[in-house]
């Protein structure tokens, strides 16, 4: 019997409902997709025209439609919310958790944020004006207001019951966090050792007193960072007084991770992560634009250099030969190396005190890789252009490039985390260029000193 795959599901069911929406009828749209869980729709969401998707979005019941909405990318997002009047936006935020709808306000344009917020419950208008205090990328603006609390001396029994009332309006609920009359948190209770505990005893008695917490004003790096250690499922997030604000649950550190992994991959690229969502070429093109200038001057600076040593290219053309290789080993090395260290400062195992083994490994592989490469490319022009003398320039020019470009490659990373501009952005163009005008430079520089050795004075 032959089994489908996920792909050949998804493109049946996106051909289903594309059929259904040429039909303009909303009852086959509602029949193709009864059943099928929240994120799945998304996908066929994203995967339809910009006029079909609104109204396919439109066939959804309020609960699935809520859920959905929040799993799309911002594009679409605002695609959606551009369509729908704000008596559906308002109900739509009515059922979602606080992060999720503080979300959502963001993307709308600031005359109908006054207006959606004057319609949703005071302690809903509550939760989110909180929210949108923080920074975006920052625990305050990352975690959910919904937390369930009680006080040490309140009996399990009693939080039982207000766990039974309370569970449904609480996404994602594994703990449960003991405070004090300051609402200062003092430890956290497990809901599995909470059903298993002697009802009479105190929460105080039973709760985790050495506990994880952070601070609104921490980096979503940071706390994405502490659930990978630690594998944690949720983490209170406390004031600078050590008050219980909110809480982050895995599911959106695991959005946070996609988020800075596409943010740090357009960045490599010389783009930015609105390109995925972005359907205006105009608005696109102004994404690529600095970098790709930044690339059309870099180059036009290693034109400069090359015309200043334009009389040591005459006296030996074959040294012009060489500059694509030198160049490209020079760039590829410094990716090489720029990566390694970006990944180890993205998941916290490289600070920025301790960096002194990783750095010196850097220049032990590059010597080994400058002395190998060196010889080989000192071997290839020795035969090709029978000059040994000029092998050996080369040679050593190759493992003298390839030592420079690893140690910038190394610590332009380090010295971007310090001035706290994202490391990625060493290992996009900003390195390769750089490495491409000093390679030249030292490539002719050392050729130029010994010119008349190589026979070219």
């Amino acid at each position: 019997m032959c089994g489908y795959t996920m792909d050949e599901e998804r493109e049946q069911m996106i051909q289903l409902v594309e059929s259904a929406v040429d039909s303009g009828d909303l009852s086959p749209v509602k029949g193709v997709l009864d059943g099928k869980r929240p994120p799945d729709i998304a996908d066929i969401l994203l995967a339809l025209p910009p006029e079909k998707r609104s109204f396919v979005f439109g066939a959804l019941d309020r609960e699935v439609a809520s859920e959905t909405l929040t799993l799309l990318d911002e594009g679409a997002m605002r695609e959606l919310l551009a369509a729908l009047d704000e008596s559906k936006i308002v109900a739509l935020i009515g059922l979602m958790a606080s992060d999720d709808a503080a979300d959502i306000v963001n993307l709308l344009p600031p005359d109908q944020v006054q207006r959606i917020l004057g319609r949703i419950s005071r302690e809903e208008y509550e939760h989110i004006q909180e929210l949108l205090k923080f920074p975006e990328e920052t625990a305050g603006g990352l975690m959910a207001r919904e937390v369930m609390t009680v006080r040490g001396e309140t009996r399990v029994a009693d939080v039982l019951t207000r766990l039974r009332s309370e569970a449904e309006k609480i996404e994602q609920l594994q703990n449960i966090y003991v405070i004090d009359g300051q609402h200062v948190l003092l430890g956290f209770i497990p809901i599995i050792r909470l059903i298993v505990a002697d009802p009479e005893s105190r929460a105080k008695e039973i709760m985790t007193r050495d506990f994880l917490s952070v601070t609104t004003g921490t980096d979503q790096e940071d706390v994405a960072a502490l659930f990978s250690k630690y594998d944690l499922y949720s983490l209170p997030v406390v004031d600078a007084g050590g008050r219980l604000v909110g809480r982050i649950t895995v599911d959106d550190i695991i959005d946070v991770i996609e988020e800075e992994a596409t943010e740090d991959i357009t960045m490599m690229a010389g783009t930015g992560d609105e390109e995925f969502w972005e359907r205006s070429p105009i608005r696109v093109s102004k994404a690529r634009l600095p970098w790709l200038l930044t690339g059309l001057f870099g180059g036009i600076a290693s034109a400069l250099v090359m015309n200043h040593f334009k009389a040591s290219l005459e006296s030996v053309l074959t040294l012009a030969f060489f500059v694509p290789v030198i160049t490209a080993m020079g760039g590829n090395v410094g990716i090489q190396s720029s990566a390694i260290v970006v990944r180890e400062l993205a998941v916290g195992g490289m600070s920025l005190v301790r960096t002194g083994g990783k750095l010196i490994r850097e220049l032990k592989v590059s010597l080994i890789n400058g002395f190998v490469l060196g010889a080989v490319l000192l071997v290839i022009v020795t035969i090709w252009q029978g000059d040994y003398r000029l092998g050996v320039l080369l040679g050593v020019c190759m493992m003298t490039i390839i030592l420079w470009a690893t140690l910038m490659g190394a610590v332009v990373p380090l010295l971007l985390r310090k001035m706290d501009i994202d490391p990625a952005l060493a290992t996009g163009p900003f390195i390769t260029t750089s490495n491409d005008i000093l390679g030249i430079l030292m490539y002719l520089g050392i050729a130029t000193l010994f010119l008349d050795w190589i026979g070219g004075g």
